[in-house]
């Protein structure tokens, strides 16, 4: 009886390691796929500069302009310094933009501004480009601000948005920011400073602001649009 039942449970467990041999049976299906990213990309066309002149009768001439384009009877020199007007006329002050030319990237703008005075507009522009493929929000912030007159003239210096094209048209301003920005699109960043003449909070006069100098960057970012925090599983 021990050897039939021996013989038994082997037939057992040979039938059924035949039925899972013989019930195995497969298909498969082949995926080839493709992974692309996008991207985020802007970039600085153009940068322009603002020259404030001492006219003969005491007067102001200012001339703001695109990377130098001034008007015919100005020339600029390779210093960087536009020459004299005819009529021997005084250069005061400026806002002078240009892109860093030791940024591989161009992503860099050098801003200079000099012998600022109240109730005097100084603007440097740049022309911001997106070429990214994912649309982005843009946003522009005062970043490190060095030396003796910085607590004070950061105060007054400013970035705003205006909507543009590829020439640099000022259109709109842009006062829902931050900016949204999709492929080919324009903007135009306008950094100023304007030191006012009356109403100086916390009993600041204005030879508070004499002889103060500030050395400041700012940037211009670009970030993807969408916030992953809110995207529903």
């Amino acid at each position: 009886m021990k050897k039939i039942g021996l013989l038994s449970l082997a037939l057992v467990l040979a039938l059924g390691t035949l039925g899972v041999a013989y019930a195995h049976w497969t298909d498969s299906i082949f995926i080839e796929g493709k992974v692309c990213t996008g991207s985020v990309d802007l970039e600085i066309v153009d940068t322009s500069n603002t020259w404030v002149w001492k006219m003969v009768d005491h007067g102001i001439w200012s001339e703001h302009s695109w990377d130098f384009e001034l008007s015919e009877d100005v020339t600029p020199p390779d210093n960087g310094v536009p020459a004299l007007p005819p009529g021997g006329v005084m250069l005061v002050a400026w806002a002078d933009a240009d892109i860093d030319p030791n940024d591989p990237d161009g992503d860099t703008v050098l801003v200079n501004i000099g012998n600022a005075f109240p109730c005097c507009n100084l603007t440097a522009d740049m022309l911001v480009h997106y070429v990214g493929s994912v649309p982005a929000i843009v946003t522009a912030e005062l970043g490190d601000v060095t030396g003796d007159g910085c607590c004070l003239l950061a105060n007054y210096v400013e970035v705003h948005f205006y909507e543009s094209d590829e020439a640099g048209t000022m259109g709109e301003e842009i006062v829902d920011c931050p900016v949204q920005m999709h492929y080919c699109d324009y903007v135009l960043a306008v950094m100023s400073l304007h030191i006012p003449q009356d109403n100086l909070p916390g009993g600041l006069t204005q030879k508070d602001f004499m002889n103060q100098c500030c050395n400041f960057t700012a940037t211009i970012t670009a970030t993807q649009w969408n916030n992953c925090s809110i995207i529903p599983l």
